[in-house]
């Protein structure tokens, strides 16, 4: 058998690129719309009612604030419209509206200068004339109150108070204001015949800088005016501004009638919620005293750097200090200086980001004897206070930007892997939330502009409301089934490697037993659906569980249901079996990305999430479980516990393919990765049991004023793989040319599929996320001489931002009576020896630019 250091992962082929070809989605015509059409005069004439009832609000609102002296508001006045659920937002642009944010079910809020709604009024009055296109106005279902706008823009715990607000009472809030205003969507341009490659992407270029320059323009003006209403009310606000692609989000200290003036009159504003509680909870239970002789040695010094956001660090902690970068430490708590690790539960200073730290570097087994060689080295931001509390003066968002500035963009040697166990201390809502939170999608913004990866904590459900869900007749595992056990903000963040945890016992003495046993989600682990039902948690690992007393149901954390950590000295032992939560299942995840960026370091950020979610596997047999269970246990697990193994390397029976640098793609190309079967494998009277798993991972820049993945992202992707016996050229045509089947037996039994009800998990498809895995198992004689997948880019909000990407392709014979690691290897390194020599990349009537 070859060593190890034989069984790494194959180079994937450079890729066919093309136009693709899209089927026409079929949009079902909506029998309003068409009644609307049908009967002009009635539903013109309740719009144009509409309009000018509203219309008529608004000057006399201007007229009344003007004569109580209030701040004069400058801008568009906003509106509430309802439209065609299945319509482009980007029609009310001719009607004299800027759209300022869509909602759901077809709501959308829109701007306008023209109180009078006058563009609006003609569009309306030419659709009942029945003018030639002027059939417009048939999508716009009604205009709607101003109170159902603001019902829609606060968040559900301001809205309750709102009519209670006033002058005597002061909110902190965060508020979260469009700036693209009229500047159209970047898209590609066009490539003429004539125009050379280099002179084609400089045209691309100055797009994009003009793109930036009129956004930029538009977010200054409305920040000034923002700035001129809030300072009537608090002349000593101070404004940081969290700035992204088509909008900025602020925190500001304001009394009740200034925020109620600012929301109802500021025609911008698309989301208000109050200052929530931050703050990551953590189980601690009795420690022992540990004696051992292990000797702690300092990373070598290429290895990794992680970034731990958290609560500081014990840095000269014995188990820690060899591997702390402590030159570099940076504490963001205002009036504190201090990066030392000062948290502390029941009077006792066990730390938190100490214990996530250690988790990084030991894994789940602290060594008690011997030498221990530190896996990587380890970056400290303070950003916690020794309550694990998040200052009401720290927006988070800005974290992430100070994370990136300080470790990324100012630094000698960046971080690539970012350890973020924080959390709000309530679920976000998933049904109810209208647009990715601030904090959410700024690490998926940082994330797409620098190569980096966060691994965020699930979030966990607290001791109290577990209590109280198991007192309300609501027990293990029943109460995951409630609004309490969703994900925690930011844990949504599309881009953000999302850990859950799991436990590692069957503990069950007299009297108590663990709350879900070995390899059973923890009974504190928040679950998905993550935002627009996308795949959350993304992965778990092994942070320990409750255990329950068996006579009376009182919670507690025996040392048995706790995962092995580093714990803040002298109080107490170095380390201990003394604490649960996600906080510390996120950081094992790290570990793993440490190893796969040992094994590639040159590679981009967005393989090693695709080569822990392409190790990753559900630990439990899923053929036993009903359609009802395993839609659970993706909620609650994702795509399962990942393999440090299999991460990073190979056996005789198992080979991953890897794209091993970012792919940019654009809307309508595809690219094709023939991976080449060797003929052991085809040979004809075998036939072995494959296992093909199939991970891609993207990341494209997104914008919060939109719902829905092909709202949020600029480009967005999915992949297609090869069909039973299904050669080459039939796939080529396939996704080239025809997008529908030309020549093969069907699809292969993937586990997840396209569509939320056509795989074995219900309720969940691949096109959800941008970690996108499936797998099945097929019958080696199904396969052909090449097995394809293309990647496909989709029109997003704004073509001229690509997507990046990284693939990963596996292929496992799982009763392992064939060897097919060197088979593959012989065979594919021949063949992408000779792709690559005569790949061509000059292809016509195609506008993007190939990798």
């Amino acid at each position: 058998m070859a060593g190890i250091k034989d069984f790494i992962h194959l180079s994937l082929p450079n890729p066919i690129a093309a136009p693709a070809k899209f089927r026409k989605p079929v949009i079902f015509p909506q029998t309003q719309t068409a009644q609307n059409k049908q009967n002009r005069q009635l539903h013109g004439n309740n719009l144009k009612k509409k309009a000018t009832t509203l219309s008529t609000m608004w000057n006399d609102r201007c007229i009344e604030r003007k004569q109580q002296a209030l701040p004069n508001i400058e801008g568009g006045r906003p509106f509430l419209l309802q439209i065609d659920p299945t319509a482009d937002v980007n029609f009310l642009y001719a009607m004299g509206f800027e759209v300022v944010c869509d909602l759901d079910d077809g709501f959308i809020v829109v701007a306008t200068d023209d109180v009078n709604l006058n563009t609006f009024q003609q569009k309306v009055d030419d659709f009942v004339n029945n003018k030639q296109r002027s059939g417009s106005p048939a999508k716009v279902y009604g205009l709607c109150d101003d109170d159902d706008r603001i019902s829609k823009i606060l968040s559900k715990n301001l809205y309750e108070k709102w009519s209670t607000l006033d002058g005597s009472i002061v909110v902190t809030v965060d508020l979260s204001i469009e700036c693209n205003g009229l500047t159209r969507n970047p898209e590609m341009p066009q490539m003429s015949v004539k125009e050379s490659r280099d002179d084609y992407n400089d045209r691309c270029q100055k797009a994009l800088i003009k793109y930036y320059e009129d956004i930029d323009k538009v977010a200054r003006e409305r920040q000034e005016k923002f700035e001129h209403i809030v300072s009537a009310y608090n002349p000593n606000q101070g404004f940081e501004y969290i700035d992204e692609i088509d909008s900025f989000s602020v925190r500001i200290t304001i009394n009740g009638a200034g925020l109620r003036d600012l929301v109802q009159n500021f025609g911008y504003i698309f989301e208000v919620s109050e200052n929530t509680e931050i703050k990551m909870e953590t189980t601690t239970g009795t420690v022992s005293q540990i004696n051992d002789t292990l000797t702690v040695v300092k990373p070598d010094e290429k290895s990794p750097i992680v970034c731990v956001v958290d609560s500081g660090i014990q840095e000269g902690h014995e188990y820690l200090s060899p591997a702390i970068l402590a030159d570099e430490s940076i504490c963001l708590i205002p009036n504190d200086n201090s990066v030392n690790d000062e948290y502390s539960r029941n009077g006792t200073t066990s730390g938190h980001g100490t214990r996530v730290a250690g988790a990084i570097l030991y894994y789940n087994n602290i060594p008690k004897v011997g030498e221990y060689v530190l896996p990587c080295f380890i970056r400290n931001l303070r950003v916690l206070d020794r309550n694990n509390y998040l200052p009401l003066e720290i927006n988070p968002s800005q974290i992430i930007s100070d994370s990136i500035k300080h470790f990324v963009r100012d630094a000698t040697i960046k971080s690539k892997i970012f350890n973020h166990s924080i959390g709000g201390g309530v679920p976000f809502d998933g049904d109810e939330l209208k647009h990715m939170s601030a904090w959410a999608a700024k690490i998926d913004s940082v994330s797409y502009d620098n190569d980096v990866l966060f691994i965020q904590a699930a979030g966990n459900i607290t001791l109290e409301v577990i209590s109280g869900l198991i007192s309300a007749g609501f027990c293990y595992p029943q109460y995951f089934n409630e609004k309490p056990a969703r994900l925690s903000n930011p844990a949504q963040s599309l881009q953000a490697l999302t850990v859950g945890s799991i436990s590692h016992t069957n503990f069950d003495s007299m009297d108590v037993e663990t709350m879900g046993k070995m390899n059973e989600i923890s009974s504190f682990s928040r679950i998905g659906p993550g935002i627009w039902d996308s795949i959350k948690p993304d992965v778990v690992e092994y942070g320990g569980t409750y255990a329950i007393n068996k006579n009376n149901n009182t919670i507690t954390t025996p040392e048995e249901v706790c995962t092995d950590l580093i714990r803040s000295s002298p109080q107490g032992p170095a380390y201990a079996k003394d604490g649960v939560g996600t906080s510390f299942a996120a950081p094992k995840v790290a570990h793993i990305a440490v190893q796969i960026q040992k094994v590639l370091p040159e590679a981009p950020a967005l393989l090693y999430r695709a080569l822990i979610a392409q190790s990753a596997q559900l630990p439990c047999d899923v053929s036993r479980l009903t359609t009802d269970e395993k839609q659970m246990l993706i909620r609650q697990m994702g795509y399962g516990l990942p393999d440090i193994e299999k991460a990073t390397q190979n056996n005789d029976y198992r080979v991953t393919l890897i794209t091993t640098e970012s792919i940019e793609i654009s809307a309508g190309e595809a690219h094709i990765f023939p991976v080449r079967i060797p003929d052991e494998l085809l040979r004809i009277g075998d036939d072995y049991n494959v296992l093909i798993e199939i991970t891609l991972s993207y990341s494209s820049k997104p914008r919060r004023t939109r719902r829905g993945i092909k709202g949020y992202m600029s480009t967005w992707l999915d992949w297609v793989c090869s069909r039973v016996n299904e050669t080459q050229d039939s796939f080529e045509k396939r996704v080239f040319e025809t997008d529908k089947s030309v020549q093969d037996d069907g699809t292969f039994k993937w586990a997840i599929r396209e569509q939320n009800n056509w795989g074995d998990f219900k309720g969940f498809n691949r096109k959800g996320q941008t970690l996108q895995k499936d797998w099945c198992i097929v019958k080696s004689s199904q396969l052909r001489e090449a097995f394809c997948i293309a990647v496909r880019g989709h029109k997003g909000w704004g073509s001229l931002f690509k997507a990046k990407y990284a693939l990963a392709i596996s292929f496992e014979a799982i009763d392992q009576n064939i060897a097919i690691y060197e088979p593959m290897r012989a065979k594919n390194t021949i063949e992408t020896e000779v792709d690559n020599s005569e790949l061509q990349v000059e292809i016509k009537g195609f506008s993007g630019e190939v990798q």
